[in-house]
């Protein structure tokens, strides 16, 4: 399972803060996603533009087998 992480928001150059409303805005919990991340196929489920960002950062790590 490829799992979204707060180093796959940075590697899609998205800014902490616009991540957090992001979150709020589609009632995801903040802490538990730093603590556990988001299954790809979650944030790909949401359907926009930025998560859409982060899922392919998660999915090109793991196609060359780098930290996921």
């Amino acid at each position: 399972m490829i799992v979204c992480r707060i180093h796959h928001i940075r590697a899609a150059d998205l800014c902490m803060s616009g991540a957090r409303a992001w979150f709020a805005k589609h009632n995801l919990s903040w802490s538990d996603f730093l603590e556990n991340g988001l299954p790809v196929e979650q944030v790909e489920a949401l359907g926009d533009a930025m998560g859409d960002r982060v899922a392919e950062a998660a999915r090109k790590e793991a196609e060359h087998g780098r930290r996921g």
